[in-house]
């Protein structure tokens, strides 16, 4: 039976002023205190971290909120703004992007409590407090509410499977794109062939100009190794210890390296010996998982982790970790809290979405494990329009049986999609500057899809995040019965490249047969051109129709008509194959859409010389 918000509240201040060992609570903290916080109020208690959340963000009335949201505007780094105008966000920023005030965390510092972690998205900080400090921090006006932190453990690591492979003299190579014939994926070829990769390498495309982010645990010896070397890093940062650098070699060898391997996993470029599907991305590599001791700020830093991909203007994150169980069972995260909308972590990956990144995360490997109900980890709960969660199969496409289940707990299909998660090879971080080893687990198909994914992007730069998710799901091999074992299965990036052909340049509404057919021929010689018949079949609202001419990346290539049509009525107009210049097209493959009350309809055209 679920008790009035009061009513609750009453039997928090009841509880923890029952404590006979902890000093009498004020007003303001037995109304802002979490009774889970309850312990941290004994007398010698230790200093137990503490979620601070704040009432505002320092805005004084509508018209310096109204400023501060402007200044907002103007702040957007030039990607962030492409990315959030691609999405189509309207308005660019609100309330969520204004910073946590700084006047507030001052505050928290001159009173002794240095913040571990703060988030603008929830607005708050974490930080370590005893009985006294939170009283302290009660008495503040600005502060709404103390409590728990996020908590969670991460998914287990995928055991090494022992098998190392000596590659022999590394050599170098370059990192901009490189044509087809460059990208010899050696002993990854198979690896990659099972996603559809290499018809997105042959033609050039391998996430040149795509900017992705990586939130793991650690990438030692990401700049030594032959396949990650020469990646383009803009920019790293580890929120677990507050520096910049993302390694520690001098550290206990079994932490730090999970994000090597899964960077080398996304992006390894070392041709003729190892290649990852986005070997020509760009990224950002962010530690915010520290797996030597688990503690209490790891969603939060995880959160921070992805306000930073928001800022510095990241296509896509990509993150290899979850959490569910907790190392007290009394405090794990419950299955009913898997809905898409509970966890911090998982309302942190919905918010990143909606900033217009596509957010690709492991389901998990609790597939085998009866303790946590074999069900995916968060923040593989989030939505699946906006964020996918990445099962596992081994290498005949056979789903593994550690790979996390679904549903969600509001019955929601996941995992979404899935790709090769055992025996995958990769860049070992052990320091070896040609070593490679196999391991197994989500955290390895994860990478896989986004590398796919930057691809993709690369292909069709002019295309938001959101139909480059539809379109590796509507070309995966489960797409017409998806289950919750393996999502909708296996997607190709052949087949995903051609759904975004048949889809560019028209955003919104349905793709609709019958409103667009040739009347001349097809392919056609340039300067001839060709005839297409318009009309509007029964059911499409009658009003304003335009048709387009667009070539594969979506960029506009000729207004060729615009008009009103109505249902029943057709109209035939001719391309002449030259542009809104009066230039004329190279050859190639174009696109011809038709748009009209929300519904959509394109064709593909050849012209030859």
């Amino acid at each position: 039976m679920k008790l009035p918000l009061a009513m609750l509240g009453l039997l928090a201040v009841s509880a923890l002023t029952g404590a006979s060992s902890a000093a009498p609570m004020s007003p303001a903290l037995a109304r802002k205190l979490d009774p889970r916080l309850q312990s941290a109020l004994a007398d010698g208690a230790t200093p137990v971290p503490v979620w601070v959340e704040f009432t505002d963000k320092g805005e004084r009335g509508p018209g310096d909120l109204a400023a501060r949201l402007a200044q907002a505007e103007r702040d957007l780094s030039p990607r962030n703004r492409a990315r959030r105008v691609k999405a189509g966000l309207s308005p660019l920023v609100d309330y969520l992007d204004l910073p946590v005030h700084a006047d507030y965390v001052a505050s928290l510092a001159a009173a002794g409590l240095v913040p571990e972690a703060h988030s603008r998205w929830f607005n708050g900080a974490t930080v370590r407090a005893d009985g006294a400090a939170l009283e302290r921090l009660a008495a503040l006006e600005f502060v709404q509410r103390l409590a728990v932190p996020p908590m969670a453990e991460p998914m287990a690591r995928p055991r090494e499977e022992g098998e190392h492979i000596e590659a022999g003299v590394g050599r170098r190579f370059e990192t901009s794109r490189s044509g087809a014939t460059a990208l010899d994926a050696g002993q990854t070829a198979t690896q990659l062939s099972r996603i559809g990769v290499p018809a997105l390498h042959d033609s050039s495309y391998d996430g040149t100009g795509v900017l992705v982010c990586v939130l793991d645990e650690g990438f030692n010896y990401f700049d030594k190794h032959t396949a990650t070397r020469s990646l383009p890093i803009v920019a790293t940062r580890d929120f677990v210890r507050g520096v910049v650098s993302v390694q520690d070699t001098t550290d206990n060898p079994g932490i730090f390296r999970h994000g090597q391997w899964v960077l080398s996993t996304l992006a390894g470029n070392a041709p003729g010996i190892y290649i990852g599907p986005g070997a020509g991305a760009s990224f950002l590599l962010g530690r915010t998982e520290n797996s030597a001791s688990e503690t209490l700020v790891e969603l939060t830093t995880w959160a921070m982790g992805a306000e930073w991909a928001d800022s510095a203007g990241a296509d896509i994150l990509s993150s290899s970790l979850g959490y569910r169980l907790m190392d007290d069972p009394g405090t794990s995260i419950p299955y009913s809290a898997l809905d898409g909308r509970t966890t911090v972590i998982t309302r942190a990956a919905a918010i990143a979405a909606s900033r217009g990144i596509l957010v690709i995360n492991s389901a998990g490997n609790d597939g085998s494990n009866p303790n946590a109900g074999y069900k995916i980890s968060a923040p593989a709960d989030a939505n699946g329009d906006s964020v996918l969660a990445i099962g596992a199969t081994d290498s005949l496409g056979t789903r593994a049986s550690y790979s996390s289940k679904g549903p969600t707990f509001d019955g929601r299909i996941k995992p979404d999609l899935v790709a090769q998660g055992s025996s995958v090879l990769m860049a070992s971080a052990s320091g070896g500057a040609n070593v490679y080893t196999r391991l197994s687990g989500t955290s390895f198909s994860c990478p896989q899809i986004a590398g796919l994914a930057a691809c993709l992007m690369e292909a069709r730069p002019n295309m938001p995040a959101t139909l480059i998710l539809r379109a590796m799901r509507e070309s995966a091999d489960r797409v017409n019965s998806p289950d919750t074992l393996v999502g909708y299965g296996r997607p190709d990036g052949g087949l995903a490249l051609d759904w975004l052909a048949d889809t560019a340049g028209v955003p919104g509404g349905l793709l609709r047969p019958g409103m667009l057919s040739l009347a001349g021929p097809n392919p056609f010689p340039l300067p001839s051109g060709t005839r297409v018949r318009l009309a509007l079949p029964a059911g499409v609202p009658i009003g304003r129709a335009e048709a387009r001419v667009l070539d594969l990346s979506g960029r506009l290539v000729r207004n060729l008509w615009a008009g009103d049509l109505t249902a029943g009525e057709s109209r035939t107009v001719t391309w002449d194959g030259s542009d809104d210049a009066a230039r004329p097209v190279r050859p190639g493959i174009y696109l011809i859409g038709l748009e009209s009350g929300g519904q959509r309809s394109a064709l593909r055209v050849v012209a030859l010389r």
